[in-house]
């Protein structure tokens, strides 16, 4: 019995290579790397442009806020003993509630900064997407991959499609 089963599957085994081997040769898998497409392509490079003029804007109040407090902290540490208790902790309490707006601060502009460049990157991604599909229809290709994802280590340069489609991203 044991036998005959492994004598079963070997059979399976060898018809099921050919059938596998025939419809691998019928696929057609291209291959881009859309983080080197954004990050050089002219719209991407305009987008990366207005992010980090937005971010060094946003950086300026940061730094603006954070020498109020560095000041505030040192007036507090130079303060002598002739100054009051309350006068002191009032001081404190400022440099404390300074602390926690900059803070708020900072995450604010993260956020702002977070949404202004999936803003900026939809029409991007959308013009991406469309190249990539009629380049699928127009090739028929079967499977178009990302190679900036973990799941492509490697590809033949016939099956790299991205000078094509960083072409036509600029070109439109």
């Amino acid at each position: 019995m044991r036998k005959s089963i492994l004598v079963a599957l070997t059979l399976v085994m060898f018809l099921a290579v050919p059938a596998a081997s025939a419809l691998a040769d019928d696929l057609k898998i291209g291959v881009v790397d859309v983080e080197f497409i954004i990050h050089t392509s002219d719209k991407g490079k305009a987008a990366k442009s207005k992010l980090k003029k937005m971010f060094e804007d946003k950086q300026k109040d940061l730094d603006t806020e954070q020498k109020k407090l560095l000041e505030l902290k040192k007036a507090i540490e130079e303060t002598t003993d002739m100054a009051t208790p309350e006068k002191r902790k009032a001081m404190v309490l400022e440099y404390q509630q300074g602390l926690l707006k900059l803070q708020e601060l900072y995450m604010k502009n993260q956020q702002e900064l977070a949404k202004k460049e999936v803003e900026l990157m939809k029409p991007i991604l959308g013009s991406l997407e469309k190249i990539l599909t009629d380049i699928a229809k127009d090739g028929k290709y079967d499977f178009i991959m990302n190679r900036s994802e973990q799941g492509v280590l490697y590809t033949d340069e016939k099956h790299d499609l991205t000078k094509q489609v960083l072409e036509k991203l600029n070109a439109g």
